[in-house]
């Protein structure tokens, strides 16, 4: 993870002090489980003393702003020890685990040492606080260049990923914390290579550290980059549906409206999570933009949809239940006077919302409980339309996780 603007790379993440206490949180929340990664997080370095002088205060105020997981450094492969305070990282975890969050390790190796990388990996997934409880997952931090050939570099993490694999077991879940796609794309000599297709292998969510704010700025250019991120990690991988939790630019560096982009971005295309770095450099200007990241399942078929309108999508009785809040479709340009058509499944008052480019329809009309409507159109405004490039039409239903609404959307079209 990286720290300023001039780092070339992240901060170091970290690696837990093994403690002979006895287990009484379990491994994960769930066994191979990716609900740790749902939904927003917030990342804590060992850089910001201010974040680790009251480890409750700061579990807390997180907490107050629905983080739902923290994603704590506890060391990297040139730190004197593999644990940072691991005191005050005990009182963050029963912290967290007490107010219903997760608490993610991450450790950054340099791939020189595997036997020195893979004890203070394991450091992380066996510590243990006073009580019993642990991390509820862990992640490694594929970035280092450390090792300066992107060959070797390449066997090497995927040694790496394949011992820690071995050492955790099948049931434990593991993430993949990678350098920015598009990054990679634009400085070519960095890692060329980069093992993409290997990961799934390994790991069960690919974190991508999209960091805008080093290569664009504006609310455009954010919004593009962060779509381009999920969308090479799908193609490169060759697995669309894989989970992923896209970590945007650094927050202090992050104006509001590009914040807005980021997390508008990451929603159209429905990811399980996202956040920024880190959690020191956080305003609540960045907060309020922030609480708009959803926390998704993993969505098959992933968004947003640009063909097979017609299928039905949501949270549906004995049908699709992974698109439990939100739909989005996207097409080309759309002239004015355009119609919208679709059916509705247990539409009640208020309980669905039509946006188009993300402009407010307004409400959709009261349907049938338990039943799908017969076929609706609504005339598209000239206002809200792109007649040249690309429209988003998203249908947005009420209620969050865990208290989602049941209702669904099908047969969408547009109608000249």
């Amino acid at each position: 993870m990286r720290r300023c603007a001039g780092c070339l790379l992240a901060l170091a993440l970290g690696a837990l002090l093994l403690s002979a206490a006895s287990a009484a949180w379990p491994a994960t929340a769930d066994a191979r489980s990716i609900n740790a990664y749902r939904g927003l997080g917030a990342w804590i370095d060992i850089y910001d003393p201010s974040l680790w002088a009251d480890p409750v205060a700061t579990v807390q105020k997180a907490h107050r702003y629905h983080v739902r997981t923290l994603y704590i450094e506890t060391a990297n492969f040139h730190a004197s020890s593999a644990i940072f305070k691991p005191a005050e990282l005990g009182q963050m975890i029963e912290a967290a685990h007490a107010r219903n969050m997760r608490v993610v390790a991450w450790y950054l190796p340099g791939f020189k040492d595997l036997t020195h990388d893979l004890k203070r990996c394991l450091a992380a997934v066996r510590f243990r606080t006073p009580s019993g409880q642990r991390f509820d997952s862990f992640a490694l931090d594929i970035e280092s260049s450390a090792v300066a050939n992107a060959a070797t570099r390449s066997r090497r993490m995927i040694t790496l990923s394949s011992r820690l694999r071995a050492k955790v077991g099948k049931k434990y879940t593991l993430g993949a914390i990678i350098p920015s796609p598009v990054g990679m794309r634009m400085h070519a000599s960095y890692w060329p290579g980069f093992p993409f297709k290997s990961l799934p292998r390994f790991y069960d969510v690919i974190l991508p550290m999209g960091y805008h704010t080093f290569h664009v700025g504006g609310y455009a250019r954010t919004y593009n980059e962060t779509r381009e991120n999920i969308r090479i990690v799908r193609e490169q991988t060759g697995r669309p549906w894989w989970p992923i939790h896209l970590i945007g630019g650094l927050a202090a560096e992050t104006s509001n409206r590009e914040m807005q982009a980021f997390v508008r971005a990451t929603r159209e295309y429905g990811i399980i999570g996202a956040s920024t770095y880190d959690m020191g450099t956080s305003g609540s200007e960045d907060w309020r933009q922030l609480q708009l990241v959803r926390t998704n399942p993993r969505q098959r078929p992933v968004l947003p949809r640009a063909s097979t309108w017609a299928r039905p999508l949501g949270r549906i009785p004995r049908s699709d239940r992974t698109h439990p809040k939100e739909v989005f479709y996207e097409t080309d340009g759309i002239a004015a006077g355009t119609r919208l058509r679709y059916r509705v499944y247990d539409c009640q008052k208020g309980e669905v919302r039509l946006l188009v480019n993300w402009h407010d329809m307004g409400r959709l009309p009261t349907g049938r409980g338990n039943s799908w409507s017969g076929l609706r159109t609504v005339t598209l405004p000239a206002r809200a339309l792109n007649a040249n490039g690309r429209n988003v039409i998203a249908f947005v239903a009420r209620g969050s996780y865990p208290k989602w609404t049941t209702w669904g959307i099908r047969d969408v079209a547009l109608l000249p």
